[in-house]
């Protein structure tokens, strides 16, 4: 499967209208709204980012951090961005000389499964690595539930459920696998133990995607392939799949259902208790890790708003910090930022300075996106 790249203008405005979607009031974002699919997400660096997306600190695969001017093969680079380029589809021979070239690590094996979607490198994935954060939330990934349809029951997949088991032992502190679980224990309609599963994902502190090791994989293989570092970058940064995000809004979207069902029953303390846990759901996407990226700024406020919407008239609870009023006046305005950013990464690409492009990849990587954009407004092009 190697499907073409979109055309780089109806990306950006995909993104707009995404964060148009997440900032307006209505229903969640149904799975596919939220999670990129990980061939046509690999695309969307051309919108989100413009470019290369510059390796960990550690690793340090920056052109313009080494002092070299970063070349770029334009005519390719727009042929990936533009629509009329296809993502390079690495063969088994190819994968066989990246691998012992970098090594059978969780992160690589993971990156030739989900490049070639060949599952044999999951499986020796699973096999070396049986205890890899990183590897077990590509294998619970690759394993979606069914939809049930109209008057059936939904039927949980056991062995995903066993491997977000094995991802709570293996990360215990990082509150990913803890929403994987509460969303499947609310479309099994086992309520009390969905919530359960929310209160210990708000308890656990070290949000953490595994973004860096993934990014970084990707790229090499990328790089492998021909492709130059602005290419492979941009194709590693937002080839990124992000299950966690539809996870935590489906949840989201199960909470409210409660918070509505109760305040029509009279049950002030479930409905604001399903309000609480919506809020301090999205507010675990403001953190840093979480929030790297645009995308993840947008569900958490997107889970933000929709709480602080269906707060009853009056004084506001006492767990909510903040002012509603104003609160929603700062969320109404990402609006006017997202058309902004669009705009400055349109006009990024359009720059063709790989300089500029593998700098504001590099601060995306090492800050995050919105630290990169601020910084990208005050350059003079």
């Amino acid at each position: 499967m190697n499907p073409r790249v979109l055309p780089l203008f109806a990306l950006l405005a995909a993104i707009a209208a995404v964060a148009w979607f997440f900032l307006s009031s209505g229903p969640s974002p149904s799975a596919g709204n939220a999670t990129p699919d990980p061939k046509q997400a690999a695309q969307t660096a051309a919108a989100n980012s413009g470019g290369t997306a510059g390796k960990s600190p550690a690793a340090g695969n920056s052109s313009a951090a080494a002092g070299k001017k970063a070349t770029v093969d334009w005519n390719r680079f727009g042929m990936l961005t533009g629509g009329s380029g296809e993502l390079p589809e690495p063969t088994p021979e190819d994968i066989a000389r990246f691998l012992a070239k970098n090594g059978e690590t969780p992160a690589n094996l993971v990156t030739a499964f989900e490049k070639t979607h060949d599952r044999r490198w999951l499986e020796r994935a699973l096999e070396l690595f049986p205890g890899s954060p990183v590897v077990l939330m590509a294998a619970l990934e690759s394993i979606r539930g069914a939809s049930p349809r109209a008057g059936e029951t939904y039927q949980p997949d056991p062995q995903r459920m066993a491997y977000i088991d094995r991802f709570k032992a293996a990360d215990p502190n990082n509150p990913l696998p803890w929403i994987f679980s509460a969303q499947e224990f609310f479309n099994l309609k086992q309520t009390a133990d969905a919530l359960a599963d929310v209160r210990a994902a708000l308890g656990r502190p070290a949000f953490y995607t595994y973004a860096t090791e993934r990014m970084d994989s990707a790229q090499k293989l990328y790089e492998s392939l021909g492709l130059g570092p602005v290419e492979a970058s941009t194709l590693a940064m937002f080839g990124l799949t992000i299950p966690h995000t539809t996870a935590a809004m489906q949840s989201s979207r199960s909470l409210m259902e409660l918070q509505k069902s109760a305040s029509q029953s009279g049950d002030t303390a479930a409905a604001n208790e399903a309000l609480r846990l919506t809020y301090d759901l999205g507010r675990t996407f403001a953190t840093p890790e979480a929030s790297r990226m645009l995308i993840g700024q947008l569900v958490g406020i997107g889970m933000e708003k929709r709480a602080l919407e269906a707060l009853p008239a009056g004084s506001p609870p006492d767990w909510l910090k903040v002012n509603p009023a104003e609160r929603l006046a700062e969320i109404e305005q990402k609006k006017a930022y997202m058309q902004g950013f669009t705009n400055g990464i349109e006009s990024l690409i359009r720059s063709q300075d790989g300089d500029l492009i593998a700098e504001y990849l590099r601060r995306v990587r090492t800050e995050s996106e919105a630290a990169a954009y601020e910084w990208l407004k005050k350059q003079k092009r």
